[in-house]
């Protein structure tokens, strides 16, 4: 076995490289070093590092290991020249992983209309037709328009006809272009495109079980006899998925608004075409879940919303700001694009919570309404505004970390605005993840951070072991406690010396 127990500790060879790669204070010489001698060991770690050295990222490209140029190819620090590259990688899922990533820069124009050159005549060998591989192409780029459009101007027809035969990815004045464009196939696949939206489903396209297939039909132009056979059959599920449906007929809305079952009402409620006279019976409804629904709806004034008796708590999706005691159970709806400024202006001062929090996703609000928004009285608004504005005051930062205890809470901690002095004062906090702040506190007592590197709570004793406020002498230590060795060897109080010590212990073993 590689290393056994030395003066360092050497116990668990691999958690102290992975440590070492992760380590801020690393240089570019021990980093060079890892990926030379022990690359599989360090590639996790230095696909954690917030920053790669340019020399790193040189070695990185032009590594034999995959792993290792599958970690560049994932940074977020990767430039599009190294992506670049990367397209060009022997490896075909490096190639794929080379297609970027949230986060990361675009690929330039002219190199994206290359890749898609490329992507139209796959070599022979690769077990992925052209449309998986530029429909994987627009997933990774998060189904950009520009590389819509890039596709629908491109000289190759097979990536117009791609484009053209899209029902998801679309660009409308790109499509338009398609309906006329001069190859024959491309104009037939848009208007197959087309026709295939405008198709109505009859009761013999619904499958007889819940599927993908099953939401999918119910959420196309609907005919009268399947819309008759949807509501024959009670199915809950189903009326709620076809009550958002905007090809029901007027009748069946009002058939649906008074369906017994709250949640049928309540996937109304959504509706943009609801009358002012539904609208008000909505928000009259004797479910709270149906009323709060309603609320956020277009088409009512402020003051309607004013009398409306909501709770925030029933809301899919919303719940979990409900209160500060709850905790996640399940991961919350995806919330898509944040909103324009010119609605999230609007949303900022309503009366309704859930408009509010809305309006605190947009990070372009004024400094004047970061302020109101930060002395929210909802937990939502607070916590979105902190998750979301560049703006968002310090103390609102650490505020919500305290009182929300649901998904993204962590990050908050890695904002450039989170406050650091002062943390030591949560050291006896009952909540571990509070404990762990003191590890980020550039003041906090050594002794106070030793102390802590023995607390009942794994993360904590692991954040402890990170902190550069632990004393020498315990960090060393720590390279031979199985449990604590990685967070110990990332520990940037650890010297560079320290450093090339295990390395060349490493190596000699």
């Amino acid at each position: 076995m590689v290393g056994d127990a030395r003066s360092d500790g050497c116990s668990t060879p691999s958690l102290l490289l992975g440590g070492l790669a992760m380590n801020p204070a690393a240089p570019a010489d021990v980093l060079l070093r890892l990926i030379e001698g022990w690359p599989e060991e360090a590639c996790d770690g230095l696909s954690r590092r917030r920053e790669l050295p340019p020399p790193v990222r040189d070695a990185m490209l032009h590594h034999p290991s995959p792993r290792i140029r599958g970690a560049l190819a994932a940074h977020p620090q990767v430039d599009p020249s190294a992506r670049t590259r990367m397209l060009a990688d022997p490896v075909g899922w490096m190639r794929r992983r080379a297609f970027g990533r949230p986060g990361q820069q675009s690929l330039p124009d002219e190199v994206l209309v290359r890749l898609l050159t490329h992507l139209d005549g796959p070599p022979s060998d690769t077990p992925f037709t052209r449309e998986e591989l530029i429909g994987e192409l627009f997933e990774a780029m998060g189904n950009d328009r520009r590389l819509f459009q890039l596709a629908a101007t491109h000289q190759r027809s097979g990536v117009r006809r791609f484009v053209a035969n899209s029902v998801y990815w679309r660009d409308e004045t790109s499509h338009q272009a398609l309906l006329k464009d001069e190859a024959p196939e491309v104009r037939e696949a848009a208007m197959a495109s087309d026709a295939h939206r405008q198709q109505v489903m009859e009761p013999a396209d619904l499958p007889d079980q819940h599927s993908h297939r099953f939401w999918y039909v119910l959420r196309r132009p609907l005919s009268r006899a399947l819309v008759g056979q949807v509501l024959a059959s009670g199915d809950a599920a189903a009326l709620r998925v076809m009550a958002e449906n905007l090809s029901v007929p007027p009748d069946v809305v009002e058939t649906l608004l008074r369906h017994p079952d709250p949640s049928v009402r309540q996937a109304v409620a959504g509706r943009v075409d609801l009358s002012g006279e539904q609208l008000v019976r909505l928000a009259t409804d004797p479910a709270v879940e149906v009323r709060t629904a309603v609320s956020t709806h277009p088409g009512l004034t402020e003051p309607q919303r004013a009398s409306i008796d909501i709770d925030v708590t029933t809301v899919p999706g919303d719940g979990h700001f409900g209160s500060s005691d709850v905790r996640c159970r399940d991961i919350p709806s995806r919330q898509g694009a944040a909103p324009g400024l010119a609605d999230a202006l609007r949303w900022a001062r309503s009366v309704n919570p859930l408009l509010r929090r809305r309006a605190a996703r947009n990070a372009e609000l004024p400094a004047e309404l970061v302020t109101i928004l930060a002395d929210d009285l909802d937990l939502g608004v607070r916590v979105l505004l902190a998750q979301h504005h560049p703006g968002a005051p310090p103390a609102l930062l650490l505020r919500c970390f305290l009182e929300y205890h649901c998904c993204g809470r962590d990050r908050l901690t890695e904002l450039p605005q989170f406050p650091t002095d002062g943390l030591a004062r949560f050291s006896d906090d009952p909540d571990p993840d509070v404990r762990r702040l003191v590890a980020l506190d550039p003041h906090a007592d050594p002794e106070l951070v030793d102390r802590l590197s023995t607390d009942p709570d794994a993360t904590v004793r692991r954040a402890m072991a990170r902190c550069p406020r632990l004393p020498a002498p315990r960090i060393v230590a720590l390279l031979g406690d199985p449990e604590l060795a990685e967070a110990a060897a990332a520990n940037p109080a650890l010297t560079v010396e320290r450093m090339q010590r295990i390395l060349d212990r490493m190596t000699a073993a």
